[in-house]
């Protein structure tokens, strides 16, 4: 799957990134110093946690590079699109970077050995923090936060009456002052060992009772997106 953004306005940048910079940054491992080479716009849709799980999965899979054969450049005043054959310890693969002024905004290393390469985040600290907030939210009725945290095509469907009606079934069970306390995952696994979906369980207690919460995320791409939430 190519990472990618449509439409950037070019940004430029005193350290000049290319293949052999970028392949450098893949191995180095580390998600910081990749995260630098790319447009905001891209890495404002990678998460950590995924594109630290694609970094290890190139080093488990593919191990370290041994030589990189570039295939063709075209390169227009702001535009640098690179593909190359890149040999590794373990196999081959092809590689394509697109840069925009010398910042990447989009990136592919395509081979058989990095099928099916994402099986679950590195963290999950970045979703449970995304659920609190929905949560938060939703008590303090601010209705607005709780679909800027949804999945955009979600969001669009759940109106101010359905998250009124949630917040005053979440009040009736727990009452006022909840405390909202990320208890545990589940994952959906598809049988090529795909995640389909996770399921991050929250405990909320308030000077009522407690109730449970389930929030689903599914994941696209390099994101981890909400797209659902229930009280059992």
């Amino acid at each position: 799957m190519l990472f990618s953004i449509c439409s950037v306005q070019a940004q430029s940048d005193a350290e000049t990134v290319d293949l052999d910079a970028f392949f450098a940054a893949v191995e180095q491992g580390e998600v910081e110093p990749l995260l630098g080479m790319m447009h905001p716009q891209l890495a404002r849709q990678i998460d950590p946690p995924i594109l630290e799980a694609w970094l290890q999965a190139v080093a488990f899979r593919l191990g370290k590079v041994e030589s990189i054969i570039p295939d063709t450049t075209l390169v227009t005043d702001a535009r640098q699109e690179f593909t190359a054959d890149v040999v590794f310890t373990k196999g081959t693969a092809v590689a394509e970077l697109v840069l925009l002024k010398n910042n990447i905004v989009a990136f592919e290393i395509k081979s058989a050995s990095l099928t099916n390469w994402f099986q679950r985040p590195t963290s999950l600290s970045l979703y449970s923090e995304r659920g609190e907030q929905f949560l938060v939210s939703l008590a303090d009725r601010d209705f607005s936060a709780c679909r800027a945290v949804l999945h955009e095509k979600v969001a669009k469907k759940v109106n101010d009456q359905y998250l009124n009606e949630s917040a005053d079934l979440l009040v009736q069970q727990v009452g006022g002052r909840p405390q909202f306390n990320y208890q545990q995952a589940k994952l959906t696994v598809l049988p090529d060992e795909r995640v389909q979906q996770m399921e991050l369980i929250y405990e909320i207690q308030g000077d009522r009772g407690s109730v449970r919460c389930e929030m689903a995320f599914r994941f696209h791409g390099m994101q981890g997106h909400l797209v659902g939430f229930r009280f059992p």
